[in-house]
């Protein structure tokens, strides 16, 4: 039996994408702060790249049991969980002195992520007056925009703060509030199930599985430039001398601003153009990043975080504009939920091997590596496309 949709007021779509906004603002407030937390606590890149990974990491474990939870107890129950959730994250954050507490408020984080993520982009696909189209935008414009806005503001917070450690996530926390009043005025978009399990594992229905392979492929492109870039940005302006947190979060926030600008102006185009243009893009930027990091040449730099950032975003838009078409009626959340565990398993991957690579080697090889990785995903992107995606003319 399908599920009946009803189109929620303004608050419940207002209430989830501030929310996503908020929720990626804290996921990446940490990254500018990272040298911050080596140089007053020891740390390695390897610990760093944990400490990223296990954020990615919590996501993966929450999205696989919980992913489907907005389907069967509402979208704004869920919502209002994961707001209340990021407040205890950022909390332990703030109050964190030691490398575990780091851990463990990141952990916490991600399962407020996982939560947040499923049931926002639900609700925006299907719910927004402008279609699923529309709804689709302002998802990932939301998580855009967010993730482009975190790693500057926590590095301004920082670099005038005698508590740089601390301040920024309360700054943060300041704007839970937000979502939390929308969200408990609104009423909810879909019916919950009756007798409905807290605990389920999410499924792709068979039928989807080739057109989701292409949309995973292309996500790949798109978080694989966040892993880098949200980990070891610090690590990629200081190839070219910029090392204080403002320039390392600069530099962060120019990639994620591509990554936000360039979606508006593809709404339009074709999931299967969006996701190819994008990974060629990517293929591009970290090629000229790389020669960047290896000459020391900035503005090379610059245009290779410029052009890798605006094809991570063509790559997400493309591939959520997919998920939506294709999932099934009913398991909007789930199937969503399944997109976004490719999306961190790739951050879990790609931070854990890049960590070593840099100790080891240098940050260029991890730039080379990236380049090597997105040829083989336009690669498939291009015969799948070809293959199974007649509906994404």
């Amino acid at each position: 039996m399908q599920l009946r949709i009803f189109t929620p007021p303004w608050p419940l779509l207002l209430g989830a994408s501030s929310l996503l906004f908020l929720m990626m603002v804290a996921s990446y407030a940490p990254t500018p702060l990272y040298p911050l937390y080596q140089e007053q606590w020891g740390l390695s890149d390897s610990q760093i790249g944990l400490a990223f990974s296990v954020y990615a990491a919590s996501v993966v474990m929450a999205l696989l049991f919980l992913g489907g939870m907005s389907d069967r107890y509402g979208r704004r129950n869920t919502l209002l969980i994961a707001t209340l959730t990021l407040g205890a994250a950022l909390i332990i954050l703030a109050c964190a002195t030691t490398f575990p507490l780091l851990l463990l408020g990141r952990f916490v984080q991600g399962v407020s992520a996982a939560l947040a993520t499923g049931a926002a982009a639900a609700t925006l696909m299907e719910s927004h007056p402008g279609g699923l189209a529309r709804g689709a935008l302002v998802n990932t414009f939301s998580v855009a925009i967010g993730a482009a806005v975190g790693p500057v503001m926590a590095g301004s917070f920082a670099a005038g703060s005698s508590y740089p450690l601390v301040v920024p996530y309360l700054i943060i926390g300041a704007f839970i509030p937000v979502p939390l009043l929308l969200l408990i005025r609104a009423t909810d978009s879909a019916p919950k199930q009756r007798a409905a399990r807290l605990l389920q594992a999410i499924r792709v229905p068979r039928h989807i599985w080739a057109a989701f392979s292409v949309a995973s492929a292309a996500l790949i492109g798109t978080n694989l430039c966040i892993a880098i870039y949200g980990s070891f940005g610090s690590n990629i302006a200081a190839s070219v001398g910029w090392t204080t947190e403002v320039l390392s979060g600069l530099l962060v926030s120019l990639v994620l601003v591509m990554f936000a600008v360039v979606q508006p102006f593809s709404r339009n185009v074709p999931p299967k153009i969006s996701m190819f243009a994008g990974i060629v893009l990517s293929v591009i930027g970290w090629a000229m990043t790389s020669v960047a990091a290896m000459t020391a040449i900035s503005p090379l730099m610059l245009v290779g975080a410029i052009t890798t950032g605006g094809g991570a975003g063509l790559c997400l838009m493309g591939a959520a504009a997919l998920v939506g078409m294709i999932s099934p009626l009913g398991r909007s959340a789930e199937i969503y939920s399944a997109f976004l565990l490719i999306a961190y398993i790739t951050i879990v991957v790609a931070a854990l091997i890049a960590g070593p690579l840099i100790g080891l080697i240098s940050i260029s090889a991890v730039l080379i590596f990236a380049s090597v990785v997105c040829v083989l995903l336009t690669i498939y992107v291009v015969y799948g496309s070809r293959r199974w995606l007649m509906l994404a003319h």
